[in-house]
């Protein structure tokens, strides 16, 4: 009797509840600061659009319905464990291997880029890749939209190394990498618009996934010259990957007066490419594909190609190319200074 009070105590308390039972598939997992690092939910706002590059050798796994971790594709029982709610020390190890891309005994992180740029040339370094090597045909661009996930599935990088940093010297080194380093010939920093999920994240419905071969068949190499010196790397330990992407961004450094108008083949290659994720996904792909060129936004050119061709709510183009260039050629990431 004395059992079976305390039990409805406890239900009436809503501290128990005899019919619950965990999702047995869910669709996220969310971060969940706690404590001292209940500040990082304030860090809760992301980009719309993030991109994710992957092969059938990757650590983890991506479809059109799921972005796995390396120990979501495992089904280790840990991987629907919060970060936040591991040890601090071991969390920090994870999280220094995972950014400098050594496979440790566990990693429950998936990344994610707001920069395009960065993940295409992430393309060329899987392919040149010892440790990969895949052909562009198995190399694939997902493009996710964030809008209709929960608040607190994706967390930027530089604020779950922040929160983990004092646990960890090399993590706190790689922290002052991130925010001080500058290259030593170019203006650019090595910070990458990084972003992380964990687990096992549902993307059904929210994603579009195109392959690398794809790309380059509807003209990458004349959107950026660039791309095909890269798609000819010799295979290697440890093909360049961050150099490039700063040696592509340094125009941005320049006057605007140093500018080249948008070329007839520029034009049409991002129109092509953009096309290969369909409908919904053609404006915002565009957009992102024309930012990657040092461009006014408001060029004629690129506004009579976006009047050309039947997009929805073309409207919106010049809003989406303003803030797509905001966030492009922002020198500090909003943030990544505080």
């Amino acid at each position: 009797m004395a059992s079976q009070a305390l039990t409805e105590g406890l239900q009436a308390l809503s501290l128990y509840d005899a019919d619950f039972n965990p999702d047995p598939n869910p669709v996220c997992l969310p971060f969940c600061p706690t404590g001292d690092k209940e500040w990082v939910q304030e860090k809760f706002e992301v980009p719309r659009y993030l991109f994710r590059v992957f092969t059938p050798k990757s650590c983890g796994y991506t479809d059109i319905l799921w972005a796995k971790s390396m120990d979501a594709r495992g089904a280790k029982s840990t991987s629907s464990l919060d970060i936040f709610a591991r040890d601090d020390k071991r969390v920090a190890e994870m999280l220094y291997l995972h950014l400098n891309w050594w496979k440790g005994p566990e990693d429950n992180l998936v990344s994610w880029t707001s920069s395009l740029l960065f993940a295409i040339v992430y393309i060329f370094y899987l392919h040149a890749s010892h440790r990969d090597g895949s052909d562009f045909n198995d190399i694939s661009l997902c493009v996710l939209d964030t809008t209709d996930l929960p608040k607190g599935v994706l967390l930027r990088d530089m604020d779950l190394i922040r929160a983990y940093s004092s646990s960890h010297k090399r993590l706190q080194q790689f922290e002052r990498f991130r925010l001080q380093k500058k290259h030593e010939k170019y203006s650019g920093s090595f910070y990458f618009g990084e972003y992380f999920s964990q687990g096992a994240l549902k993307i059904e419905g929210k994603c579009q996934i195109v392959s690398a071969q794809e790309m380059i068949g509807r003209g990458l190499y004349d959107l950026q010259p660039e791309f095909k010196t890269f798609a000819e790397w010799e295979k290697q330990e440890k093909p360049p990957w961050a150099n490039p992407v700063i040696m592509i961004r340094e125009i941005y450094y320049q006057a605007e007066l140093n500018w080249q108008r948008i070329s007839m083949n520029e034009r049409e290659a991002a129109m092509n490419i953009a096309a290969l994720f369909g409908p919904r996904w053609r404006l915002p792909m565009a957009a992102n594909l024309i930012a990657m060129l040092p461009h006014r936004v408001e060029e004629s050119d690129i506004l009579q190609a976006f009047r050309a061709v039947s997009f929805s709510k073309v409207e919106r183009f010049g809003d989406i190319m303003r803030s797509i260039y905001r966030e492009f050629c922002l020198l500090k990431i909003k943030g990544a200074w505080e």
